[in-house]
């Protein structure tokens, strides 16, 4: 396949990755939208897609952790801080134990699902 249309091919991915139709993805990258559309039509390419939002959407999460950690340093400084009003460090702590929950049932499933893909890779190799 030729270098420009291999170059239009990754374009178009990055482009459907972020949302954009596949007319819309053409217009950007000067092809027909049904030539985006004949793309889509193979597996490989729509794979490409798929691990192009995957990735996105890590980066994503990684930031929010980030911030989630940062928020929870914030909050316990204000939690323990004597010079911050009780009602003020009633509500952080408040926020931090409201958090508490959302975390553990999204670890745990992480858990689960890592040890499902270990199995089903082990039986994909038998």
């Amino acid at each position: 396949m030729a270098t420009k249309t291999m170059h239009r091919r990754d374009e178009a991915v990055l482009l459907l990755a972020r949302g954009f139709s596949s007319d819309e993805a053409g217009r950007q990258i000067g092809v027909n939208g049904s030539t985006v559309r004949r793309w889509r039509a193979d597996l490989e390419f729509e794979l490409q897609i798929q691990e192009t939002r995957r990735a996105a959407l890590g980066e994503a999460v990684a930031a929010l952790e980030a911030a989630a950690r940062e928020a929870v340093d914030v909050l316990t400084r204000t939690m323990k801080d004597p010079e911050v009003p009780a009602t003020v460090r009633v509500r952080a702590a408040l926020g931090i134990l409201s958090a508490l929950p959302g975390f553990a049932t999204h670890a745990e499933l992480e858990q689960r699902i890592a040890a499902l893909e270990i199995a089903t890779e082990g039986r994909d190799r038998q």
